[in-house]
């Protein structure tokens, strides 16, 4: 008897899916009883097994019977699940790729194990698409406009977006890291930096303050008695209903301790400045004698820079050196005050403010000379809710920019290709956080070198990345980020930086919905939302963490062997 054995070479490379189904559907045709009739009864014949699927995770019932098409039109004999699964109609022979449905990139992905070899994996298709079109991905997937439940992809770009090489890391970020325990904030309830000064920062400080201030400051000196004369020299004697309304910080450091409105009426009275609270608890620090000492009053000091500044009498309040203080009324346009880091508590639209609060509050609004720009870096939800927790951001609005249509809505951005890009204006402090700073974690927040919007590689897509700037000047630090960034990476950008005029409504505001939507929706504790250092917050999000940027499916891709089906979000 004669035994011929014909062994099948699988076409298996995603290049060639196509030719594999129509070659193993033409061998299926050549069934049992046309070899028969054509080589003879006494033939008995081989074939490589014929590769089977296995559809891993949770498939919505109603998406199986068409997953189970796509992929025996791709070439699969039997495709199984664990809904459907009999292990004993599994054959030992039976060669079983596993594939698991990625929503995000409307794609079934091979999963390889970590024993796997690429002899086990063979020529399988690495993805094979579920909707046959680029522009039917998110259509098909329910991502063209908001869903009642206000489910999103949660990948600003795409699965591989989160790939090492993409990843910007500003050089400044990377030194400070050795010192990353340096670089955290010591924040009050208020959002103040109230981390110590050192030494040598308070000594060179107290150059600029007189005599008497730096005797009472460094040396524990006390005021004469009457003589209300702050350092800025404003002469506070009199009653407390005669002075402007104001703030008052300590005269090194700048730290805002106390306000008008916590003077004690006992001032008038009193030989020195007398309050009946600070504006925060935490912006000075009580220091009790040890209980031999003669002297057995409570000092108190600045939490800032440690340094003298009275003592604390109980229900009589805190007895002040004013020469330890600078005031600054509510009409000063050059205060000398810290600036808050986090902006959270006293939020411009904060309504449960207290009146020393809000008189600090006031005071900051007229002396920070704020500045605005618009950045465009996938989905605003995630890229806003990250922004935020930079610090120096006084406020976060999403919107539309970059457009060709009046009035955009969200719906028509999905749908009608209307060029607007979802993006985020960041109104920011530029004394505390540094434009080129706030540019270099933009860019370090997401993939620069790919645009992927709505599946396509695309430079009028909503989820492109861009910067807009309402002047030339700001243009020329833009521009400086994105060649320090493509330097760094070795490759072109894909993010554009544009000008746009203050005087044309350029940014339109996004429906109520979606603002602060990740901060709402996902119910964030108040740890989650609290401020970060530039350090802490690159290890943050730099890396592109998973909560925020979404999947666990990222994979590197080679583009030169992308045969146009893994290109629609892979």
């Amino acid at each position: 008897m004669r035994t011929i054995y014909l062994l099948f070479h699988l076409p298996f490379s995603s290049r060639q899916c196509t030719s594999f189904s129509t070659f193993l559907a033409s061998n299926n045709r050549l069934s049992r009883s046309l070899f028969h009739s054509i080589i003879g009864q006494d033939i008995e014949y081989s074939t490589s097994p014929k590769p089977s699927a296995h559809l891993i995770g949770y498939i919505e019932p109603s998406q199986l019977p068409k997953l189970e098409r796509i992929l025996k039109s791709a070439g699969f004999d039997n495709v199984y699940h664990e809904q459907n699964i009999q292990h004993d109609d599994v054959s030992k022979n039976e060669v079983i790729y596993r594939y698991r449905h990625v929503i995000a990139s409307g794609m079934l992905k091979l999963v390889q194990d970590n024993d796997m070899t690429a002899i086990d994996l063979g020529e399988a298709p690495r993805y094979i698409p579920v909707q046959a079109g680029e522009e039917n991905v998110l259509v098909e997937n329910g991502w063209s406009f908001l869903d009642p439940d206000e489910s999103e992809p949660m990948s600003a770009f795409d699965i591989d977006a989160a790939n090492e090489e993409g990843q910007y890391k500003p050089k400044w970020g990377q030194a400070d890291l050795s010192h990353e325990n340096e670089n955290r904030f010591h924040l009050s309830s208020l959002g103040f930096d109230i981390k110590r000064m050192s030494s040598d920062e308070v000594m060179n400080q107290s150059k600029d303050i007189s005599n008497r201030s730096r005797e009472v400051l460094l040396q524990g000196g006390t005021d004469i008695v009457n003589e209300k004369l702050t350092n800025n020299d404003i002469d506070l004697t009199g009653s407390i209903y005669d002075f402007d309304e104001g703030i008052f910080t300590c005269a090194i450091g700048n730290n805002p301790l106390f306000t008008t409105n916590d003077l004690s009426p006992l001032t008038a009275s009193s030989g020195w400045l007398t309050f009946v609270r600070p504006i925060s608890d935490d912006h000075i620090e009580l220091v009790y004698s040890d209980k031999n000492a003669m002297d057995q009053r409570i000092e108190v000091i600045d939490a800032k820079s440690g340094c003298h500044l009275g003592h604390y009498f109980g229900e009589d309040g805190y007895c002040i050196n004013a020469s330890c203080l600078n005031f600054y009324s509510s009409q000063d346009t050059f205060a000398k005050i810290n600036h808050p880091t986090s902006w959270n508590a006293l939020h411009l639209c904060n309504d449960t403010l207290t009146k020393s609060e809000q008189i600090v509050k006031d005071i900051l609004m007229r002396n920070v000379r704020y500045q605005e720009v618009i950045l465009g870096a996938g989905c605003f939800w995630h890229v806003e809710y990250a922004l935020r927790r930079l610090p120096g951001i006084l406020d976060t609005t999403v919107g539309y920019a970059g457009g060709n249509i009046p009035s955009p809505t969200y719906e028509k951005v999905c749908k009608e290709r209307t060029g607007h890009a979802e993006v985020i204006r960041v109104i920011f402090d530029p004394t505390i956080l540094d434009f080129d700073k706030l540019l270099d974690c933009f860019l370090a927040m997401h993939d620069p070198t790919i645009v992927r919007a709505h599946g396509k590689r695309s430079k009028d897509g909503q989820y492109r990345s861009c910067i807009f700037v309402p002047d030339e000047e700001q243009k020329k630090f833009a521009t400086n980020a994105i060649v320090r960034c493509q330097k760094q990476l070795g490759k072109v950008l894909s993010t554009q930086a544009a000008t746009y005029s203050r005087n044309v409504t350029f940014f339109w505001t996004a429906e109520d919905r979606h603002q602060l939507h990740d901060q709402r929706v996902k119910k964030k504790t108040e740890d989650d939302l609290k401020t970060l250092s530039e350090v802490e917050w690159l290890l943050e999000y730099g890396r592109r963490s998973s909560s925020i940027w979404g999947s666990s499916e990222s994979s590197i891709v080679d583009d030169s062997e992308d045969d146009g089906m893994a290109r629609m979000m892979i």
